[in-house]
């Protein structure tokens, strides 16, 4: 690693940033948008300014923001011909005044750099102050206690000579399909009652249902299979784990299986699950895990359509302090379970290019809202697979002014979505 680029370096850059734009970004603009160009190219090219004097200072004059964004500018594009390895494998953080701060990088994924420039949306980073700023490189404020799990995977290394990503969806089973339990003598003071699905009515069919799913994908050359949420047990996951050894593990066609999420048993006492998220890779083995972050809760009618009882329910899941996600071929990749895409603010400042998302739910118009600000955010594209019998069985989004995604039905059991990519140079 360049000496340049060592500790006390990416502190005193965090603190520049946070000082003089996460704190002051307009008045930074105004500066350099009213300063000659000429001017500006004297602060452009910093010599030896005296950076701890700059950021003692209580009042700025408009040199003093044209000096800091001279060095920010300068930084940033050496930061960017000379990359920290733990932007490919891992992050970068600093903590500034009780305050954690992740370094983030834009950049386009190969699904947004395929659609032409008079189609794609332009990014929010790219307009207004921040255009104006036109810095690649972010301090990004995060939770300070949020345990982030971001490392390097390969999965989608062989993809290189492809131009097309295909992605299929299988919203092949739902909430009849599975055995809900409660218990109503662990209520709350609201009222409402622990609820969890607790296996499958006929494992049996719905493994058949998976192994014939599967045999489809592969056959019409799916890239990644995503299924819905909380119809899986952890027997039909190693179904589906088993499966990509036998017959896809030497003939790689699927690369990621998105394993829907099931509850796992976490405390006998409490009866606290985790709602886990399980992908596989191209082996069957464990790509990553994903624990939802956000419980969802059923009012006294739905109560009653499941068990005959007048009462509110709620989720009793552990809510998950950690975030997976991945820096891959196809750009930064994660897994948010159905209401944290919705309501997890941590998804939405995170720079991530491709989410794929089990849900269940009886709508997806919201999800739909949402694919928008992750697009007009980071460019970012998104694909849902729901749980069967809903009015919105899946969505396919990627950041493009009029939607040209075709989804071709190969049966009732699985969709496929055919993804133009523009792979980025190894």
């Amino acid at each position: 690693m360049n000496k340049l680029f060592d500790d006390a370096f990416l502190a005193q850059w965090c603190e520049l940033y946070v000082r003089f734009v996460c704190k002051d970004s307009q008045r930074l603009a105004e500066s350099v948008n009213r300063c000659a160009p000429k001017q500006l190219q004297t602060h452009l090219l910093p010599k030896q300014p005296n950076i701890k004097k700059l950021l003692t200072k209580t009042q700025f004059s408009d040199d003093d923001y044209l000096t800091a964004y001279g060095i920010l500018l300068d930084w940033d594009k050496r930061f960017l011909q000379q990359p920290h390895p733990h932007l490919l494998s891992g992050h970068i953080e600093q903590t500034l005044n009780q305050s954690r701060f992740l370094l983030v990088r834009q950049s386009n994924s190969p699904i947004a750099n395929a659609i032409p420039k008079n189609r794609r949306f332009k990014p929010n980073y790219s307009l207004g102050t921040q255009g104006i700023l036109s810095l690649r490189h972010h301090w990004q404020e995060i939770e300070l206690s949020t345990d982030l799990q971001i490392r390097r995977s390969d999965i989608f290394d062989t993809l290189f000579s492809e131009k097309q990503l295909k992605i299929g969806l299988s919203p092949y089973a739902g909430k009849n399909d599975m055995d809900w339990e409660h218990n109503t003598e662990a209520g709350r003071l609201d009222g409402s009652i622990p609820f969890w699905c607790s296996g499958a009515k006929n494992a049996e069919e719905l493994q058949e249902r998976i192994i014939s799913i599967l045999t489809a994908a592969h056959q019409h050359g799916v890239h990644i299979l995503i299924f819905p949420e909380l119809v899986m047990t952890k027997t039909l996951q190693t179904t589906i784990s088993q499966w990509l050894l036998q017959n896809n593990a030497f003939s790689r066609v699927i690369h990621l299986v998105i394993a829907g999420t099931c509850h796992v048993f976490e405390n006998q006492e409490n009866s606290h699950y985790s709602n886990r998220c399980t992908a596989f890779n191209h082996m069957g083995k464990i790509e990553w895990q994903q624990d939802k972050r956000q419980r969802f809760t059923l009012t006294a009618d739905e109560t009653y359509k499941l068990f005959k009882l007048k009462s509110p329910a709620f989720e009793p899941t552990q809510l998950a302090n950690h975030l997976v996600i991945r820096h891959s071929a196809l750009g930064k990749v994660a897994t948010p379970i159905c209401l944290d895409f919705l309501c997890d603010g941590l998804w939405k400042t995170m720079p991530i290019e491709l989410f794929l998302v089990p849900a269940m739910s009886a709508g997806l118009s919201r999800f739909i809202d949402n694919c928008r600000i992750a697009g007009n955010e980071h460019s970012s594209a998104v694909f849902i697979c729901n749980t069967d019998g809903n009015k919105e069985p899946l969505v396919a989004y990627r950041p493009e002014k009029h939607d040209t995604l075709q989804i071709q039905k190969i049966n009732p059991l699985l969709f496929i979505v055919d993804v133009d990519i523009t792979m980025n140079p190894a």
